[in-house]
C-alpha cells in the first residue's frame, strides 16, 4: 500500500501567513476610519441639534462665539449634564468636555453679559450676532452657518461639522467642500480662509 504523507507544504503556509497579515493590515487601517467616522457622525448630530433648537426661535438672541450656544442652557433647553453634552465634539482633540468644563455646576453661574469668558464650556463656535454685517435671521431665505466646530482639531484636519439657521448640519471636508488641500491650517474667525466660517467667532477671536 502506498502511504502519502498529509501535511502543509512552505508554500501553503506562506500564502496563510500572508492572507493573515493582509487582513491584520485591513484591520489597523479600518478601524481608526470607522471610529472617525462614527464621531463626526456623533458631532454632526449634536450640532444639528443645537441648530434645530435656534431654528424653533422667532429671532435669534444677540449673543457671539460660545455665549451664544449658551443662550440655549439659560433657556432651559439644555437643563441637564446629558443636554449639555451637546456642547461639545466627541471628535475634539484638544481634549474639551463637559466633565473637564465641570461639569453641570460650570454652568449655574454662567453670565452671558460677560462676553467671551466661557470657550472652555463649549468646543463649537457660535455665529457673532453682535456684528451687524454678521448677524443671521432664522426667518432669512438664505441658509446661514451658526455653528461650527471651534478649530480643525475635531477631525483630524479633515473639515469641520457646520450647524446652519435651517437647523440642518454637514460635515464639511476640507478639499470636497471647500477645494482647500487638507494640509491647509482653517480657523474660524474674521480672517478665515472659508466664507461660511468668517462670522463665526469661539472666545480667541
Amino acid at each position: 500500500m502506498d502511504r502519502t504523507q498529509k501535511g502543509f507544504t512552505l508554500i501553503e503556509i506562506l500564502v496563510v501567513v500572508t492572507i493573515i497579515g493582509v487582513l491584520a493590515g485591513l484591520v489597523v487601517v479600518l478601524i481608526p476610519k470607522g471610529k472617525e467616522k462614527a464621531s463626526i457622525a456623533e458631532c454632526q448630530n449634536n450640532v444639528r441639534n443645537l441648530s434645530g433648537l435656534f431654528a424653533q426661535m422667532k429671532k435669534l438672541p444677540t449673543y457671539s462665539g460660545v455665549n451664544l450656544l449658551l443662550v440655549l442652557h439659560a433657556k432651559g433647553d439644555l437643563p441637564d449634564e446629558g443636554k449639555l453634552k451637546l456642547l461639545f465634539c466627541p471628535g475634539d482633540e484638544t481634549g474639551d468636555s463637559l466633565e473637564r468644563a465641570g461639569g453641570l455646576q460650570a454652568y449655574k453661574d454662567v453670565d452671558l453679559k460677560k462676553n467671551g469668558e466661557y470657550g472652555n464650556l463649549s468646543s463649537y463656535a457660535g455665529r457673532d450676532q453682535l456684528n451687524r454685517d454678521c448677524a443671521a435671521s432664522v426667518s432669512s431665505m438664505k441658509t446661514q452657518a451658526i455653528i461650527s466646530d471651534d478649530s480643525e482639531d475635531h477631525h483630524n484636519g479633515k473639515g469641520f461639522v457646520v450647524g446652519y439657521t435651517d437647523g440642518s448640519a454637514k460635515f464639511r471636508d476640507k478639499f470636497d467642500d471647500w477645494q482647500i488641500a487638507v494640509d491647509t491650517e482653517v480657523k474660524v474667525g474674521e480672517g478665515s480662509s472659508v466664507e461660511e466660517l468668517k462670522c463665526l467667532r469661539t472666545d480667541d477671536n
